[in-house]
């Protein structure tokens, strides 16, 4: 099987310019048991270098763009592996919720206090590029939010400021984007749609050519 390569995280560019410069909050579960769709066609150990590499394009991508970038998470190993790549680490609680609506909820509460935008980003997207989170910050103004869909109707990216009540799972999107009361803009791209979970989602992400950049995990 397959392991994506990255540039490496010393290529991260000067803070931009722009008028957003939000918090970036990536929800990360432990490496140990991520990815277990992928059991009909990745061992254990497969799975776990697999989800810590998408992870860690996800992050890299994330700080390329010169904002600041948070990893949520419960787990020790996943916050110190973290902490070795210069993001801060927001923790989850139960004061939040649990999944993925208390690890965006902790996102929320952390940028509040630093009283600056949020963005809950999937760690799961090997197609993320730069442009695609500069593309959805362009698209963000005060008062609004800035929502993208993975392709079967999640919700891979969210920004907003303040308060928000998460409805992630299935069908997601739609249910964000009727919660925001037409203060949403719409953000479709390949970078932000590919969520990668089962082995149809690599099966794409190979269609797409990026073998060209991975290496064999071993078996």
């Amino acid at each position: 099987m397959l392991k994506p390569t990255y540039p490496s995280l010393e290529a991260a560019g000067p803070v931009s310019s722009r008028a957003v410069n939000p918090l970036i909050a990536i929800p990360i579960k432990p490496f140990g048991v991520a990815k277990a769709r992928l059991r009909p066609k990745l061992n254990a150990i497969q799975r776990s270098l697999l989800g810590k590499s998408i992870a860690l394009h996800t992050v890299a991508t994330a700080q390329r763009t010169g904002a600041r970038v948070a990893v949520v998470t419960a787990d020790d190993g996943v916050a110190a592996w973290a902490a070795d790549l210069g993001a801060d680490v927001i923790r989850e609680a139960p004061t939040y919720g649990t999944g993925l609506n208390g690890a965006a909820a902790a996102a929320v509460a952390h940028a509040t206090e630093l009283d600056t935008e949020w963005v809950i980003l999937h760690a799961d997207l090997p197609l993320l590029t730069t442009a695609d989170l500069e593309a959805a910050f362009d698209l963000f103004h005060a008062g609004g939010y800035v929502l993208s869909p993975s392709y079967n109707g999640g919700t891979s990216l969210f920004i907003g400021k303040g308060s928000m009540a998460f409805s992630y799972g299935p069908g997601s999107f739609q249910r964000h984007l009727t919660s925001t009361a037409g203060r949403a803009a719409a953000l479709v791209r390949t970078g932000l749609a590919l969520d990668l979970d089962t082995p149809q989602d690599l099966a794409a992400v190979e269609r797409l050519g990026v073998t060209t950049t991975w290496h064999s995990i071993p078996g």
